[in-house]
């Protein structure tokens, strides 16, 4: 086992989320938010699927899964109840420790692991784009979740790798 994945432990993850949207929060307060996420656009393998951010936050909120949900569920086999309970689960922030840990290059690092997985179509500034979300998001109530990090991207179309819902911590996979 490496040095690195001995030293990048579930804990260590977790410390830095907590650090990184803390820092997102400080940074982007006075920041304002030109656009948000309008259609999110899940994609596995070859195969993606629009959904509207509003049929997603419907999913979230109820559970009944829209015609668009179903085909994203079916095709990827991933089970519905575990994909919402991904999309609401929430992290409680402090924002200066958060702050303390996102200018870092572990911070840096860290956003540009996760914008691989959720990012615009482009991929062009996905760090940036995932830090407003961020920002956006813990600003509210000191509380982020996948939902809301999906609802509060700068852009109108954001891409979020279907792995996602069914195994939550490939979010986090890294490869070397």
């Amino acid at each position: 086992m490496s040095l690195f994945n001995k030293l990048f432990t579930p804990k260590i993850f977790f410390l830095l989320l907590k650090y990184s949207l803390g820092i997102s929060i400080i940074t982007g307060i006075n920041t304002p938010t030109i656009m948000a996420a309008e259609e999110i656009v899940i994609y596995h393998g070859v195969a993606s699927q629009s959904i509207s951010v509003e049929e997603l936050e419907n999913f979230a909120d109820t559970g009944k899964t829209s015609p668009s949900l179903k085909f994203v569920f079916n095709f990827s086999q991933q089970n519905p109840q575990f994909a919402r309970y991904v999309l609401n689960q929430e992290f409680p922030l402090e924002a200066i420790w958060m702050a303390n840990v996102l200018n870092t290059i572990p911070g840096n690092f860290f956003l540009g692991e996760i914008s691989k997985r959720i990012h615009p179509k482009s991929k062009r500034a996905s760090v940036e784009a995932l830090r407003g979300s961020l920002v956006q998001s813990a600003s509210e109530d000191s509380r982020v979740s996948l939902l809301e990090v999906l609802q509060n991207y700068p852009t109108q179309q954001v891409y979020v790798d279907g792995t996602v819902f069914s195994q939550p911590f490939k979010l986090l996979y890294i490869d070397f």
